[in-house]
């Protein structure tokens, strides 16, 4: 679940989560809200970049420029016209801002962007408008980005807006959650999607965790029950993803139950129902339609978000069907000779799984 900036900046390229379908061309294009006019357009083509152009992009950072294909078509598989630009500083690193425009937007469309999760509501946009912070900002580890996202409702159009910069470098400056969502917020006013009340822009949270979340998938389980449910002592830190949660216990160099790394991912599919998961492994009764059990182990350190040691991870994987859902249970431990063994911990992991209403 990391998300490193190089990463993002090549994934602003792609459709953005949650925008796939079936692309269409036959539409006509929106027309850019932008103060300019045709004078302010990008020359690209692209409603994505005439609503967000270059020179609004250079107003939220001066070294953002254009990069990747902003074509006037949208991508094949991909709901929303695309725009993307990026810079590089020796202080910061690389940034990137991307823009995503759906228009016209269904009314499912509509519904997902006003539900997004852990999502500050803006005053002064559209008619709906709210600000993420991810990443850095919710204390996730191994330099992951700092990423601020907009996302907004106007009729039937939506509109989101991710600006990634770096994690805190050497010498550079610590990225500024309040100034990064203010500079989104003006960009799309400037772009056209005020509506007449005064812009209001909510503080940043503080960095690291969240205290709480409305995230949909972190519903399935209580901290309490994840805790419970391996024996744990230490109290788990969240991190909530689009389509994810987890959770991380407070000793993850130290073999036992608060070594563990509990993550859950649930997909949506569409077309008919699933059979069999993807992944094999070991049948398991009792857990959605259809539920496999496997298990790896691979070395400790930082690439596995934790430090080096001796002792392996044990990784325990849960993967479930239940209609069009696809759930999976991820549990990543360092085994200790005092217990739980792998088998104890396997145990848990698939009576934790059989309570979840995923």
């Amino acid at each position: 679940m990391t998300t490193a900036v190089l990463a993002l900046l090549l994934a602003a390229c792609s459709p953005p989560a949650g925008q796939g379908g079936p692309g269409s061309t036959s539409a006509p294009p929106p027309s850019a809200g932008g103060a300019g006019g045709t004078a302010g357009r990008s020359g690209t083509g692209s409603p994505a970049c005439d609503l967000i152009t270059p020179g609004i992009a250079a107003k939220v950072d001066p070294g953002l420029v254009p990069v990747g294909q902003n074509s006037p078509a949208r991508p094949p598989g991909s709901k929303a016209y695309l725009c993307s630009y990026s810079g590089k500083s020796p202080e910061r690193g690389l940034t990137a801002l991307s823009v995503a425009l759906v228009s016209p937007a269904s009314d499912s469309d509509i519904a997902k962007a006003k539900a997004t999760s852990d999502c500050s509501p803006v005053t002064g946009i559209g008619d709906f408008a709210c600000l993420q912070w991810t990443g850095y900002f919710r204390g996730e580890a191994g330099g992951a980005s700092a990423n601020v996202v907009l996302t907004a409702v106007r009729g039937s159009e939506t509109l989101e807006m991710p600006y990634v910069t770096g994690p805190p470098m050497d010498g550079g400056a610590v990225p500024d959650g309040n100034a990064m969502a203010k500079a989104l917020a003006q960009a799309a006013a400037d772009a056209g999607w005020g509506n007449g009340s005064q812009l209001n822009v909510p503080a940043a949270p503080p960095v690291g965790p969240p205290a709480t979340t409305n995230n949909a998938v972190c519903a399935l389980f209580s901290p309490a029950q994840v805790k419970q449910a391996f024996g744990a002592a230490t109290e788990p830190q969240i991190l909530p993803g689009e389509v994810s949660c987890r959770y991380t216990f407070g000793q993850l160099g130290t073999p036992g139950p608060d070594s563990m790394i509990f993550s859950v991912e649930v997909l949506k599919t569409s077309g008919s129902p699933l059979g069999a998961p993807a992944m094999g492994g070991e049948p398991v009764d009792g857990i959605g339609d259809s539920a496999a059990f496997s298990m790896t182990t691979e070395p400790a350190g930082p690439k596995a978000l934790r430090p080096a040691g001796d002792v392996p991870i044990t990784i325990l994987s849960v993967q479930a069907v239940k209609g069009q859902t696809v759930a999976t249970f991820l549990a990543q431990v360092l085994i200790s000779p005092a217990g739980p063994t792998a088998e104890q911990t396997k145990e848990q992991l698939i009576s934790l799984v059989r309570g979840a209403a995923f």
